[in-house]
């Protein structure tokens, strides 16, 4: 198997798990350093990190053309991120928040942004 395409599986799933595993979290645990940290941010950044892991999977592991993959990572990781926030129900002291997908989706976007130009733009 090819490294780069194993790293990019084996990145796209710790960042994956590490989402969830944060998103478990009873809210009466959550642990006062993030009270200092804007929730939004945090969620921003998480899904930026998603988002490129994902683009740089999906580039190694299929043969799509530039714009439908950007748009494919848009539209996974914002799912994810719909997912993610409804999983939230389930949690204790935790729920679903509208804002808190647009931060995700905006995080994806970004990452596809700075994946396009970093990986995708002619020299």
């Amino acid at each position: 198997m090819d490294r780069k395409l194993f790293f990019a599986r084996l990145s796209l799933v710790a960042v994956s798990v590490g989402i969830l595993a944060g998103s478990s979290v009873p809210g009466h645990k959550i642990p006062a350093a993030f009270s200092l940290t804007p929730d939004k941010l945090i969620h921003c950044v998480e899904y930026f990190v998603l988002g490129i892991v994902l683009l740089r999977w999906l580039k190694g592991e299929f043969e799509i053309k530039t714009t439908p993959l950007i748009i494919l990572t848009l539209v996974i990781g914002s799912a994810w991120g719909i997912l993610d926030e409804n999983y939230q129900r389930l949690i204790p002291g935790r729920n679903p928040d509208f804002w808190d997908w647009v931060l995700d989706t905006i995080g994806i976007l970004i990452a596809a942004i700075v994946g396009y130009f970093i990986w995708f733009r002619e020299k």
